[in-house]
C-alpha cells in the first residue's frame, strides 16, 4: 500500500484555489506537513499565509507570491497550478483532506515503529524510556486523528439538559460523587468526574486514612468500584484499615491479637462486607506515571465489559510516583509530569482522581500560624495549577498540646481551592486507634460497625 496520494493532495489545493470558502473546513483537518509531495506543501503554505494576511488566494495570485519568494521552479509552472486549479472539487474537499491526513499519520506510525523497533533492538536503552516514548508517540498521533471538537453552544443543549435533570434528582444538593462526610459533601458537591482533588497534610495527621474512608464510602456505601494505588502501604496493611473502620475497632487490638470471641465475629463480618465491594488495590513502592495510566484505563475498560463504571482513582500518595522520562531533569519537572499524568485520566476517564500529597516543613516554621496554605504543596506549584480541588488535613492536637478534650482529635478539613464552588473548612472527628475520621455529629454517637 502507497502512503501518498498525490491525485488527492491536488484536489484538496486545487478546491481552495478555485473555492476559497472551503478552506475553513479543510484546515481544520489537514496540516502543511501532512503532504508529502514537497511542491504541495510549499503551495498549501502560500495559500495558508495569504488568508493569514486576509487575501483570498486565486491561482494568479498564489502564481505571484510563488514567484515573489522564488519557489515557483519548485512547484512546477504557471501552468502547473492552473492545472491543478481544474481538478476542484469543493464538496468533496474536506474528504479528500481526510485521505491526506490518515496517509500522513500511518506514515507518521511507520517511521515511530521504525524508531521503536531500533530503541528495543539497543540493549543499552532502559526499558521505561521506550515505553515512555512509545506512549507519548501513540498518543500524539490518536489526538491528531480525532475530529474536530470546535462546536456551537447550541450543540451541547441535549447534554445541559440531562444535566440539569441529574441536578434535580441530586439528593441535598450533591451532585457528584459523595465521600460519606455531609458538611464536605455539601460544601463540594460531591466529587465530580474529570476532576483532580488534592488531600494534602503534614506526615501523620491522618490523610492516607482519610482518603481510605472516603474510598470505602464510595464503593460500600455508593457501591461503585474504586481504584486505590498505594505506593507505602501493603495490601494487607490496606485491607486491616478497612476492616478496622467497618468493624469500629482498634487497630492495635487486632495487630497484638487482644480480640474477643464478639470482635472476632465482627471482624468476619466485616472481611465478607470489604471483600464483596469493588475495591482493587495496588501497592507497586515504584508506580512510575506511565504504570499509572495504563492500569487505570485497563481496569476501566475491564469494568465496562461488566457494564460498570470507575467510580474514583486513590494515589496514596503523589510524590512517591516517578517519571522515568523526566528522571533526569528537576525533582519539580518531574512531579509536574506526574501531576498532569493524573489531571489527564481524570478527564480522558470521566472520573474523580483524588491525590494524596505531602506538604513542605514551612508549615512547621511559621510560629503559631500552624494552618496550611496553598504554598505549602511540597515540590510543585504545577500540582496546585492542575487540581480542580485542593484540601488540607488541619489538626491543631499536633502542635498546641494544651488544648482542653474536647477539642482534642478534632481535623479542620480545609478547602483552599475549589474551581467549582466555594472555599471554607468544615470540623470532622478523628479516631486515630479506628483509622476513621467521622462527622462530628455521628462521632457523638459512636457509630457502631457496618456504618459503610
Amino acid at each position: 500500500m502507497a502512503l501518498f496520494d498525490a491525485e488527492s493532495e491536488q484536489i484538496v489545493l486545487g478546491s481552495i484555489i478555485q473555492s476559497p470558502d472551503v478552506f475553513n473546513d479543510v484546515s481544520q483537518i489537514v496540516y502543511t506537513d501532512d503532504f508529502y509531495f514537497e511542491p504541495h506543501r510549499i503551495i498549501y503554505k502560500i495559500i495558508f499565509d495569504l488568508f493569514d494576511h486576509q487575501k483570498i488566494p486565486d491561482a494568479m495570485m498564489v502564481i505571484s507570491e510563488l514567484k515573489n519568494q522564488n519557489l515557483l521552479e519548485k512547484t512546477g509552472n504557471r501552468s502547473a497550478i492552473i492545472q491543478m486549479a481544474g481538478l476542484s472539487s469543493p464538496i468533496a474537499a474536506p474528504t479528500y483532506a481526510s485521505r491526506v491526513r490518515e496517509l500522513a499519520l500511518r506514515r507518521r506510525l511507520l517511521n515511530e515503529i521504525k524508531e521503536i523497533e531500533s530503541s528495543v533492538l539497543n540493549p543499552g536503552t532502559d526499558l521505561n524510556d521506550i515505553l515512555s516514548k512509545t506512549e507519548k508517540s501513540i498518543v500524539s498521533i490518536s489526538d491528531r486523528h480525532t475530529t474536530y471538537n470546535v462546536r456551537h453552544i447550541r450543540d451541547i443543549n441535549a447534554e445541559f439538559l440531562q444535566f440539569l435533570e441529574n441536578l434535580k434528582l441530586s439528593k441535598g444538593g450533591i451532585t457528584g460523587l459523595a465521600t460519606g462526610f455531609h458538611k464536605l459533601d455539601q460544601m463540594t458537591s460531591g466529587f465530580k468526574g474529570g476532576q483532580m482533588i488534592v488531600l494534602a497534610a503534614r506526615p501523620g495527621a491522618g490523610k492516607t486514612t482519610l482518603a481510605l474512608n472516603m474510598a470505602q464510602y464510595v464503593a460500600m456505601k455508593s457501591q461503585k468500584p474504586i481504584l486505590f494505588f498505594s505506593l507505602e502501604m501493603t495490601r494487607l496493611e490496606l485491607l486491616l484499615r478497612l476492616v478496622c473502620a467497618d468493624a469500629f475497632l482498634e487497630s492495635s487490638k487486632i495487630q497484638k491479637g487482644y480480640i474477643n470471641e464478639k470482635e472476632m465475629g465482627k471482624i468476619i463480618s466485616s472481611v465478607q462486607r470489604v471483600q464483596s465491594a469493588d475495591i482493587y488495590v495496588d501497592d507497586s513502592p515504584d508506580l512510575t506515571s506511565w504504570e499509572f495510566r495504563q492500569r487505570c484505563r485497563r481496569l476501566s475498560g475491564q469494568l465496562k465489559s461488566y457494564n460498570k463504571e470507575l467510580g474514583l482513582v486513590v494515589v496514596d500518595y503523589l510524590q512517591l510516583m516517578t517519571d522515568k522520562s523526566r528522571g533526569m531533569e528537576s525533582r519539580q519537572l518531574e512531579v509536574a509530569s506526574i501531576s498532569r499524568s493524573l489531571k489527564i485520566i481524570a478527564k480522558e476517564l470521566n472520573v474523580p482522581v483524588l491525590a494524596v500529597s505531602q506538604m513542605n516543613r514551612s508549615i512547621e516554621q511559621r510560629g503559631k500560624d500552624t494552618r496550611p496554605q496553598l504554598s505549602d504543596l511540597r515540590e510543585s506549584g504545577a500540582i496546585e495549577q492542575d487540581a480542580d480541588m485542593v484540601m488540607f488535613i488541619h489538626r491543631e492536637d499536633m502542635y498546641n498540646f494544651d488544648l482542653p478534650p474536647e477539642q482534642a482529635g478534632q481535623a479542620d478539613i480545609i478547602i483552599a481551592k475549589h474551581r467549582a464552588g466555594p472555599t471554607g473548612s468544615v470540623k470532622l472527628a478523628f479516631l486515630k486507634e479506628k483509622n476513621l475520621f467521622m462527622d462530628t455529629e455521628t462521632h457523638e454517637a459512636e457509630s457502631p460497625s457496618g456504618d459503610f
